[in-house]
């Protein structure tokens, strides 16, 4: 790129009247000038920065942020002047104060505080690449748009498409126009050869109104969030549809979702929610991604971590949350959320127990209902995976009952491995079973049921929140800590289902079918737990603690 001298003019008023004395508005934390004054300052390319104003006050505002101030006349301080003969004044004035011969000029607005200075830089690389006279910013605004021809309204498009197939049509964003000094006089600003540089939809926003500034701040709050996190059949689901349903929460922030390649289970699932994600092969290739996309906060939900793997994203003090972590990484992160294991001694930043649950949105449209005086319909539902089958266990204990007119429906998840082995037992089976897989609406089934059997895990939470009558076996040792799972709230906990006799299943379900008090007991107990406010009380945490840390670091 040719060496140039390039000056940056950010014209500022006082008398707004859509947002009165906006360019001084704090917007997150300072004056919304100082933004635009910084992207310029920060520039690789831009050699001088100025300020053209008619407010005592933005001269100072400007002043105090490092900013030279150019003082318009009264006559280029009207409502009706356009910004030509305001830049043309300031580029002069600057040139004879500092005795500067300029090449190009940009002129700033300082109501796009989103702009970012490395747009500023490309626009400018782009401006001298294509020998431009002038170059504006843009963006890609085009809709199905409507005009009016002899009074009547007439589409401006010629068929009816989907967005993403219209013809490009771009607005000026007002946020730059980079042009020649030669170009700029008291009535133009534009050469003849122009040029357009389109910028991000959220680069684009230009403050003229409240909602501008209520969109514009909330963006500038948006956090960049990285969800490292696998699924496959030894662990299960469950970590996968956890960061899935928390994504749903932090739709104001920007999201990335990082798996391992070898886990398709997890990564298929991920993919098909749409959400963007990437995966790696090995922990050097991870810490590239993650290092590439520069999250503010990152999210392991990957079980137990290692001091060494947690250690090396705090070096770059990333702030790291970690769910249903018990490893030796669990002592580096800054918070670690446990719904499910408590411990007796609880480490600092360590957060237990069911107010920390996040209940999925179809259980919160669900009131439960009460307990049927018979057992009509039982639900088995043994996870992702159902590594140790249970699901077939609990048949061959129905089977012994001999009891009629019980609907049996079997929910199975994606990465269970006996498909071909169940259907062949249940066409053998004398019971009346229905077989479904990866359904969308579990709660509905759960619902359903009067009497439920399933694992020992998050699963637990969704059936106390109906207030369904269950029996659980828990999958391995760590399932056994679930604390939340024991007859205290309601419960029927047999313990590690590969140790349960399919008698004690049998006589267990006999006794839950039969006792119809002992039913209403289980219903009254899970129902007595507080669990929607699980939402609130992480998404709270970690924001909240994130702040604070930042907070800190300044």
């Amino acid at each position: 790129m040719p060496i140039k001298k390039i000056i940056a003019v950010i014209p500022a008023r006082g008398g707004s009247k859509g947002i009165p004395r906006k360019n001084i508005r704090h917007m997150n934390g300072k004056p919304l000038i100082a933004w635009a004054i910084g992207n310029a300052k920060t520039s690789r390319l831009i050699d001088h920065v100025v300020v053209s104003t008619d407010d005592e006050e933005i001269e100072h505002v400007a002043e105090s942020f490092g900013c030279d101030v150019v003082m318009r006349p009264e006559n280029l301080a009207l409502d009706s002047i356009p910004l030509d003969p305001v830049i043309f004044h300031a580029v002069k004035f600057c040139e004879k104060k500092f005795n500067e011969k300029y090449d190009v000029v940009i002129t700033l607005q300082p109501t796009s505080p989103l702009l970012k200075s490395e747009t500023i830089d490309s626009a400018i690389e782009r401006f001298f690449e294509k020998n431009s006279d002038t170059v504006l910013s843009a963006v890609d605004d085009r809709h199905l748009t409507w005009t009016v021809r002899n009074e009547k309204f007439v589409p401006e498009y010629e068929k009816r498409l989907n967005r993403q197939y219209l013809p490009p049509k771009f607005r000026e964003t007002g946020g730059f126009v980079i042009t020649k000094r030669s170009c700029v006089t008291p009535d133009s600003r534009f050469g003849e050869i122009v040029d357009l540089f389109e910028v991000e939809s959220s680069e684009s926003i230009d403050i003229d109104h409240y909602v501008d500034w209520w969109v514009c701040e909330k963006l500038m709050k948006r956090k960049k969030i990285l969800f490292r996190v696998d699924g496959y059949n030894r662990i299960g689901m469950g970590h996968v549809y956890r960061t899935l349903l928390l994504a749903t929460r932090l739709i104001d922030h920007e999201l990335l979702f990082v798996s391992d390649k070898n886990h398709s289970l997890g990564v298929d699932k991920i993919a098909s929610s749409f959400y963007p994600y990437r995966t790696f092969t090995n922990e050097e290739e991870l810490f590239r991604i993650v290092d590439e996309f520069k999250p503010d906060i990152v999210i392991n939900d990957i079980l137990d971590t290692s001091s060494d793997y947690m250690e090396k994203l705090k070096k770059d003090n990333y702030f790291c949350v970690n769910f249903e972590d018990m490893g030796n990484g669990s002592k580096v992160a800054d918070i670690v959320i446990n719904a499910l294991y408590e411990e007796s001694y609880p480490v600092k930043n360590h957060y237990f127990g069911k107010e920390w649950y996040l209940l999925r949105d179809e259980f919160f449209m669900l009131n439960p209902r009460d307990v049927s005086s018979e057992v009509r319909e039982i639900l088995i539902t043994f996870g992702g995976t159902d590594q140790h089958n249970y699901t077939e266990k609990v048949i061959n204990a129905l089977e012994i009952l001999k009891m009629e007119n019980i609907t049996i429906t079997i929910v199975l998840g994606l990465g269970y491995e006996h498909i071909e082995r169940l259907k062949s037992r249940i066409k053998d089976s004398y019971l009346d079973i229905h077989l479904l897989q990866d359904i969308k609406n579990i709660s509905k089934f759960m619902y359903q049921a009067d009497l439920i059997f399933a694992s020992a895990g998050r699963t637990v939470y969704e059936i106390a929140s109906l207030g369904t009558p269950v029996i659980i076996m828990a999958q391995n040792n760590r399932e056994l800590k679930h604390t939340f799972a024991r007859s205290e709230n309601g419960i029927i906990n047999l313990g590690l289902g590969t140790e349960v006799s399919i008698q004690e299943l049998s006589d267990t379900a006999m006794e839950l079918i039969t006792n119809l008090e002992l039913r209403k007991k289980c219903h009254t107990l899970m129902l007595q737990n507080d669990l929607r406010s699980g939402f609130e009380n992480v998404l709270g945490l970690i924001l909240g603690e994130f702040e604070k840390r930042a907070i800190e670091r300044k």
